[in-house]
């Protein structure tokens, strides 16, 4: 990456430039068609993954693989997307600072409530666990993040943007309300607040930079920490397949979200 007009990018002025936002009017069919699809896609499917892995113990990292790829398929054939663009959007310094700023703050937040949540959990994985952890560490931006913000973000605002050109915070609410729907496999309330909140932060943050990698960085950040403090627990399922499975297998369970 290089560091161009105050944007550490890896492309040109012209794409690394200030983000285009989606403020296309549409029409009634068009805003009817949009919704339908939006709560196929963020409604009904989060429901039937918690349905396939209840009901018929279908692992999570069977189940989201080709949920991912429908997406993909989605924004490659869409001619309104590029993925040199998106992908070539660097990370601007005043993005940096921001992001490095609220993390200073909310983090030690973070480590608090789990400390006090659990004191026996708190930083047990580094200290029981370092091979597992390290591997998270690595991992789980590579593979959890990326897709995360692939489906929830850059999907999201590309294809439903327009649904929210007047009101784009309705449209950063709705976001984060439809991110932390996708958790209610984990059963957990809290699980439910924590992915709100981070929901909120990350959708304000893609809506205001159009940054995919600013999103990488800053969800990563918080997801590692997480996992480190003692709060990976309620990112976990629980159920019984898990204990049936085999060392990749777990982890392949655990970095999905």
């Amino acid at each position: 990456m290089m560091l161009k007009g105050g944007r550490i990018s890896g492309e040109d002025s012209a794409v690394s430039g200030a983000a285009p936002k989606e403020r296309i009017r549409i029409g009634a069919l068009r805003r009817m068609w949009l919704t339908l699809e939006m709560l196929l896609f963020f409604v009904a499917t989060p429901i039937a993954v918690y349905g396939l892995l209840y009901q018929y113990r279908v692992p999570l990292f069977v189940l989201l693989p080709p949920v991912f790829l429908v997406f993909i398929v989605f924004l490659t054939i869409d001619r309104g997307f590029s993925w040199r663009r998106t992908l070539g959007r660097g990370v601007r310094l005043k993005e940096l600072a921001s992001i490095v700023t609220l993390f200073a703050i909310a983090g030690p937040v973070i480590a608090l409530f789990a400390y006090s949540d659990a004191p026996q959990r708190f930083l047990a994985f580094p200290r029981y666990a370092y091979d597992l952890w390290l591997t998270v560490m690595i991992l789980y931006p590579l593979i959890s993040v990326t897709t995360q913000e692939i489906m929830y973000r850059v999907f999201f605002f590309h294809r439903y943007g327009p649904l929210f050109a007047g009101d784009p915070q309705a449209g950063i609410m709705l976001n984060a309300v439809l991110f932390s729907f996708s958790h209610i496999v984990f059963q957990s309330i809290t699980t439910l607040i924590i992915s709100f909140l981070g929901g909120l932060l990350f959708a304000w943050r893609y809506e205001s930079s159009r940054s995919y990698w600013a999103l990488i960085l800053e969800h990563s950040l918080y997801g590692n920490l997480i996992f480190t403090v003692g709060l990976g627990r309620y990112f976990y399922t629980g159920v019984s397949n898990f204990h049936a499975l085999g060392a990749v297998e777990r982890l392949q369970h655990l970095l999905l979200f």
